[in-house]
């Protein structure tokens, strides 16, 4: 036993070194480039799985065509994204929705963007994926409710712009978070659903028979993607992740995750989310309205569909 040790010593002391001298040889041969950190930020309800872990895959291949370059992914919330800010703490990149403050953004040169991305007519956001909203139906709701909706909103989003903007009249409108809508809903008291591709997803996981028109007019449920870094080496490779990130190749997976592309039609196993179609046409918002602004435009817009007009051109003016 003593023998077996003492050769187990030696080897470690004279082949083992050789080994690891080898390793790191390897790894300095192969240029280090840098740490991309991107910063990610869920500020509406996604289709299926994280969006996050579909970064950090598309991170994986990234990284595969771009020896010496790291790509983290980092959760974050709004309230953190805020005070890291505040405290001059600025990632790579930011991926973001409406509600999310950013300053300090650096212009972007992409064939691929949103309306909303633009300030003037330079872009600095572009969208990676997106959601979408939806007229659902119950046509087996057992104790309708006269003329009523559920509507699911979260915290920044503007599901009631893109009922006024579709033209949708309804006695009785019911704006709850986004969870509490579909619980609602499918207590089946309530005939008609304002929600999203992620309620799809859920309706369809607990098997309930509904039908669904996708709304065309409006949409605010982008995923953006900015360059906030300083370091110009670092930005060539930031810049060609975005790239990569709206390429075809990587915009064909996102049915994986139940999200859509703002540039290309994807089909879908739920074939309600195979409806949802890419309307290049539709109004929008800014990407970087304050959360304020938000706030105030869900507050008006409940009254501009009940007919208030000043509420109505007060909407129409914050459109793009």
């Amino acid at each position: 036993m003593a023998l077996i040790l003492s050769l187990s010593v030696v080897f470690t002391a004279f082949f083992g070194k050789s080994k690891i001298s080898e390793k790191i040889e390897v790894m300095e041969s192969k240029e280090y480039k840098g740490i991309i950190t991107l910063w990610h930020i869920d500020g509406f309800e996604g289709g299926t799985g994280s969006r996050k872990q579909f970064l950090l895959k598309v991170a994986r291949e990234f990284e595969k065509q771009n020896s010496g370059v790291l790509v983290m992914v980092i959760n974050h919330t709004f309230e953190s994204v805020k005070e890291r800010i505040n405290k001059g703490e600025y990632p790579d990149l930011i991926s973001y929705s409406n509600g999310v403050e950013i300053k300090d953004l650096i212009e972007l040169n992409c064939d691929r963007a949103p309306k909303g991305g633009y300030m003037g007519d330079k872009l600095y956001a572009t969208a990676w994926c997106c959601g979408g909203y939806t007229l659902i139906k119950n046509p087996n709701a057992v104790d309708k409710e006269q003329n009523t909706i559920i509507v699911s909103q979260a915290e920044y989003t503007q599901p009631l712009v893109a009922m006024l903007l579709e033209g949708l009249e309804f006695d009785n409108i019911k704006v709850y978070k986004p969870m509490d809508a579909y619980v609602k809903f499918t207590a089946n008291k309530t005939a008609y659903f304002l929600g999203t591709q992620r309620d799809i997803v859920r309706l369809n996981n607990r098997g309930m028979e509904v039908e669904s028109t996708p709304l065309t007019a409006y949409n605010d449920l982008y995923q953006y993607l900015s360059l906030t870094g300083n370091d110009v080496k670092k930005n060539v490779y930031a810049k060609r992740f975005i790239d990569f990130l709206i390429s075809d190749k990587v915009q064909r997976q996102l049915n994986r995750i139940c999200m859509f592309s703002p540039y290309i039609e994807l089909d879908n196993d739920i074939e309600q989310l195979s409806n949802f179609k890419v309307y290049k046409e539709n109004k929008s918002i800014s990407a970087f309205y304050h959360a304020d602004i938000l706030k105030q435009m869900q507050g008006i817009s409940l009254s501009a569909i009940n007919g208030n007009q000043n509420d109505i051109n007060k909407i129409k003016n914050m459109l793009v």
